[in-house]
């Protein structure tokens, strides 16, 4: 059975949205080359639609005042995270793996000191997914 996790990535405080992504997408290829054969089948990423305003919105949120989500329904702060993105593993060996190769003390130390450039670490979240369920046209 395949196994899933969701990362919930925040932007650094004061990097624009151009530059999180481009750093995003070479911290997924540092990754890769850390883990190698061990890297997750996929890595799918999700980027927040985001508008860039010149002065802050007045919806009362201060994390993203002037690159506010385009909310369709809820709120800004239910959208205060800039990515999310998706793993998948074959199985549960797999993402053992994948995790004692990039949790090794080494590639720990250069992918946080990678991260500490374009994350908000302090509000990055990771959770195992459990039964996906999904329809189709």
């Amino acid at each position: 059975m395949s196994v899933r996790v969701f990362i919930y990535g925040y932007r650094k405080p004061g990097l624009s949205l151009a530059t999180f992504r481009e750093r995003y997408e070479a911290h997924i290829d540092l990754v890769k080359r850390i883990s190698t054969d061990d890297f997750p089948l996929s890595h799918k990423r999700s980027y927040i639609a985001r508008t860039t305003l010149d002065s802050p919105a007045a919806d009362g949120t201060s994390r993203n005042a002037t690159t506010p989500a385009t909310v369709l329904v809820g709120q800004q702060a239910d959208f205060d995270f800039d990515a999310y993105a998706e793993l998948t593993f074959a199985d549960q060996p797999a993402f053992q793996a994948f995790m004692a190769k990039v949790t090794a003390p080494e590639a720990a130390a250069q992918i946080a000191a990678d991260e500490e450039g374009f994350l908000d670490r302090s509000k990055l979240s990771i959770a195992m997914v459990g039964e996906v369920v999904e329809t189709t046209k």
